[in-house]
């Protein structure tokens, strides 16, 4: 995997994250390093073919404890 697309999928988990939390799209994507909420969008689709907010809503990765503390249990969309 090259550098640029391994920060690629860092920067879309991390954004993942956010949104599977409850956080809005386009502030996730502002805050997150994307140019704009379409760019966010280019990338989810892009990783899972699906859109930003079915992501968010269909659970089956469970988040790891140590990066997200307090959330072990929870379940998540992360593909790989």
């Amino acid at each position: 995997m090259s550098p640029k697309r391994a920060a690629k999928l860092v920067r879309f988990d991390q954004a993942v994250h956010r949104m599977v939390q409850g956080e809005d799209a386009a502030r996730v994507a502002a805050d997150g390093g994307y140019f704009d909420q379409s760019h966010l969008h280019r990338d989810v689709m892009a990783f899972t073919g699906s859109t930003p907010a079915k992501v968010a809503g269909e659970p089956f990765l469970v988040v790891d404890d140590r990066a997200w503390p307090g959330h072990a249990n929870r379940r998540v969309c992360l593909p790989v």
